[in-house]
């Protein structure tokens, strides 16, 4: 798997379409894609609504493929927000139906929160709260810090 850093857009657009209504589309944001050379771009994230001055940024991402990613991958992820920009947490928002991703957030270490009717009626949206402390103590970084 190869992260493709040079092309947001076409990330975005990916992304979009595999989690939007058609015709909706990311404001202001970067993105990381990943890419197979046979497949070509197979994952994407978005990091959008960045708050500077309160070190938040939420991330947005869509795969087509459920064995994409792996700890090195996890890493590349989440080196942006918190590395880069040095956010404090990272927010990300899903259906409260994707038990998948759920499982994900909950192994980051995230605090997820189910507030419903957010996604539509009797449809629920689980908002993750990762903060940069409880991502450094993950096992997805625990190696690499202490």
């Amino acid at each position: 798997m190869t992260p493709v850093f040079e092309y947001p857009e076409a990330v975005r657009a990916f992304v979009a379409q595999g989690i939007f209504a058609p015709g909706r589309e990311f404001g202001a944001s970067t993105a990381i894609g990943f890419a197979t050379e046979d497949e070509g771009l197979v994952a994407g994230f978005v990091y959008h609504n960045y708050e500077p001055d309160t070190g938040v940024i939420e991330v947005s991402g869509y795969s087509t493929r459920r064995n994409w990613v792996n700890k090195a991958l996890f890493k590349t992820i989440f080196d942006y927000p918190f590395k880069q920009l040095g956010c404090r947490m990272v927010v990300a928002r899903h259906s409260a139906t994707n038990k998948r991703v759920i499982r994900i957030w909950n192994a980051l270490g995230a605090t997820q929160t189910t507030l419903p009717d957010l996604r539509g009626p009797n449809e629920a949206e689980v908002v993750a709260l990762l903060k940069a402390d409880d991502w450094h103590n993950s096992k997805f970084t625990r190696k690499s810090h202490g």
